[in-house]
C-alpha cells in the first residue's frame, strides 16, 4: 500500500487541504506499521490519533458547510460516520487479532482508498460550492 499526499488531492480551501495532508500522512505512519509488523501497542495510538483528528476535521468541515449553506451536508455526516465506525471496527480487529496482511488490506479498502475517494469526490464538491461564495 503506497500511499503519499498528491497535488491532485487538493480542492482549494487551504485549511481543508492542510488537514486532509495531515491525514495521508498519518495513514501512511499506519499503513506502514501494520505492514511492517508494528506494535499493537503503536498501531493503536495511530489509530486513536487519526480518530481525534478525523473528528476534528470533520467537525471544520461541518462548520464550513454549515456557513456556506451547503447543499449536500446531510450526505457528507453520513460518509464521516461512516468513516468513524471503520475507524472503531479496525481499532476492534487490532486489539483482538495481531496486524495481518488481512488487516492491512482493510485499513488500505475501509480507510486509506475510502478518504482518497471522499476528498477527490465530495469533499471537491464542497469547495465548488463555496469558493464562488468567497470571491
Amino acid at each position: 500500500m503506497n500511499i503519499h499526499w498528491e497535488e491532485s488531492m487538493k480542492i482549494g480551501v487551504p485549511a481543508i487541504d492542510e488537514q486532509h495532508e495531515e491525514l495521508i500522512l498519518q495513514f501512511e505512519k499506519l499503513s506502514k506499521a501494520v505492514i511492517e509488523g508494528g506494535g499493537i501497542e503503536g498501531i493503536g495510538k495511530l489509530l486513536s490519533y487519526l480518530k481525534e483528528y478525523a473528528a476534528n476535521h470533520f467537525s471544520d468541515e461541518d462548520n464550513l458547510m454549515v456557513l456556506y449553506k451547503y447543499p449536500g451536508i446531510e450526505e457528507q455526516r453520513k460518509q464521516h460516520a461512516i468513516f468513524k465506525e471503520n475507524i472503531d471496527k479496525l481499532t476492534d480487529m487490532l486489539i483482538r487479532d495481531v496486524p495481518t496482511r488481512e488487516i492491512a488490506i482493510k485499513i488500505d479498502a475501509t480507510l486509506i482508498r475510502y478518504f482518497i475517494n471522499h476528498v477527490r469526490n465530495l469533499d471537491a464538491k464542497i469547495a465548488d460550492f463555496i469558493k464562488p461564495q468567497t470571491v
